[in-house]
């Protein structure tokens, strides 16, 4: 399924969450057909105004931690690769390789995190009593076993630094941000490609992480071709799903 990428990347909306309309988006009625066609248990919660609809999409577990990407999109004519489709496939591949897992694959994350707001309501309402914590999948297209995680302390960070020697580094918004906010603790995970000339992030030795690919984002430069299959493959087997367990 990590193929699908190349598929999903074609997949264009009108722009941003508030040109969603009140129809289902195009890459929103993409996701759900790739869930009907793999029998993947979701469960759509619509929310916004009557004017402009937004679409969570859950795939329901029994998990303690939780697995949270975003859907939503900047630049309507960019493969919106990194930020966020290779994330959307790997919270989905995440929830097939651990049927346990809860997975939320929200909207609105680039206009303020509306739809990690609405998850938010939700657990404090009840609805998700079991969860504890959120891995928020960002910009995880490209890096595989290399990564960073977002300098947000508590018991996800702790419980993903006994297990890697990962970096810790200052991140911009991201739906982290937001469960934080509502006392949910979450941690944001980035895979970057490891490289030999030195950057603002450190793997080991003399090994760091691509960070200028996370100026990609919502700009052409966010296209397919920056990303690696084999890479999504190996984050989701390799780091995720050993967190998650």
């Amino acid at each position: 399924m990590y193929q699908k990428i190349y598929d999903f990347c074609k997949v264009k909306n009108e722009g941003g969450v508030y040109k969603n309309g009140t129809e289902q988006t195009p890459r929103v009625k993409w996701i759900i057909d790739l869930l009907k066609s793999n029998d993947i248990e979701y469960i759509i919660d619509q929310f916004g105004t009557e004017e402009n609809k937004m679409w969570n999409i859950i795939l329901p577990g029994n998990s303690d931690i939780a697995v949270c990407a975003h859907h939503d999109i900047v630049n309507k004519d960019s493969d919106n690769a990194n930020d966020n489709s290779a994330s959307v496939i790997n919270a989905i591949m995440t929830k097939v390789n651990n049927p346990n897992i809860t997975v939320f694959i929200v909207d609105g994350e680039e206009c303020g995190g509306l739809g990690s707001q609405r998850v938010s309501d939700m657990i404090k309402k009840g609805s998700y009593p079991e969860i504890k914590s959120i891995l928020n999948y960002e910009l995880t297209g490209s890096g595989g076993e290399h990564f960073f995680i977002g300098n947000y302390e508590g018991s996800l960070s702790d419980h993903i630094l006994t297990m890697f020697d990962c970096p810790i580094v200052s991140t911009p918004f991201n739906d982290s941000v937001i469960f934080r906010r509502n006392d949910i603790d979450s941690c944001v995970i980035n895979p970057l490609p490891p490289i030999n000339e030195k950057t603002q992030v450190q793997w080991d030795g003399d090994t760091y992480l691509d960070y200028k690919m996370l100026f990609n984002c919502h700009s052409m430069k966010d296209s397919v071709e920056t990303i690696s299959v084999e890479d999504m493959k190996s984050f989701v087997e390799k780091v995720a799903l050993k967190i998650l367990s």
